[in-house]
């Protein structure tokens, strides 16, 4: 027997409570009825109503902490005995080493762009030059090339880099 599963047809109002103590959100979609709980992801719950087939309601378990905590992640590219490292912020067993500055930087780009972290690049001496968020910068430069009519050469991570290669 097949489900069916209605998600925000015909209501009149949606509801929210967070939680602070628990850090909840609590979120009603329509008028509050009773449901089963189903677990959809870790920390997420949808409140199912059986008799409309109605998704009545949402659940995040833990949100502020998970927001916090993705807002935190950071790529570093950094020096290395063997060349050149990315690392994610309080997470050493996570270094990938790369013979170049530059091969480091694409991959931390690539990896960032899909997860919107931010890239915090250091120089050779470890010091920070520069941070960015290749996936917002992405969207600007993509901007900036279709106005320039085939794209232009522009300093990036400190040096003349073609762009079209990151983005």
């Amino acid at each position: 027997m097949d489900a069916t599963v209605k998600i925000l047809e015909e209501l009149t109002n949606i509801t929210g409570f967070y939680d602070k103590e628990a850090d909840v959100l609590y979120i009603s979609l329509g008028e509050p009825r009773e449901a089963v709980a189903v677990d959809v992801s870790d920390g997420v719950i949808a409140r199912y109503h059986e008799d409309s087939e109605t998704i009545v309601g949402i659940t995040l378990i833990g949100l502020r902490q998970r927001v916090l905590k993705e807002l935190n992640r950071k790529l570093h590219v950094v020096p290395h005995p063997n060349g050149w490292a990315v690392t994610e912020e309080n997470l050493a067993s996570s270094e990938k080493v790369f013979a170049t500055q530059e091969a480091a930087l694409k991959y931390a780009v690539g990896l960032a762009k899909a997860q919107w972290l931010e890239v915090v690049i250091h120089g050779e001496n470890g010091e920070v030059e520069e941070v960015i968020n290749p996936a917002i910068d992405a969207l600007l430069l993509r901007r900036k090339l279709r106005e320039s009519e085939g794209g232009e050469k522009t300093r990036m991570f400190g040096k003349c880099l073609d762009v079209r290669k990151f983005v």
